[in-house]
């Protein structure tokens, strides 16, 4: 196998335990694999720089539960068919979809006092 040399130009000088790391990711895995995951690296910054990354299921379900009504929630899950097929059209989850319809069976029992 033929050993490439790449230059790189950061901002930042790399500490010798970074610079072990990247040489040992070079150098166990394909390149495809290493451009794939600086890709991910890169989309996850930039939508934290844009501040709009959304981390994990249960911000997914807040946002989705957080201010809906007694009377909201009923008509949810009376129309529960229709709130599948947008969840779904959104990329929710089938879990993450189960968990918004326990909450809203929840705020469906309790009434507004």
């Amino acid at each position: 196998m033929k050993k490439s040399l790449i230059e790189l130009s950061i901002l930042e000088k790399p500490t010798d335990a970074e610079l072990k790391k990247l040489k040992e990711y070079f150098k166990e895995m394909p390149m495809a694999e290493i451009l794939t995951g600086l890709k991910f690296a890169r989309n996850r910054w930039s939508a934290k720089d844009a501040g709009t990354l959304k981390v994990g299921r249960k911000s997914i379900i807040q946002k989705e539960v957080h201010s809906v009504t007694y009377e909201q929630a009923q008509w949810r899950l009376k129309n529960w068919k229709m709130m599948i097929a947008n969840y779904r059209r959104r990329g929710y989850s089938y879990p993450t979809i189960s968990r918004i319809k326990k909450i809203l069976i929840q705020k469906a029992k309790k009434r507004s006092k």
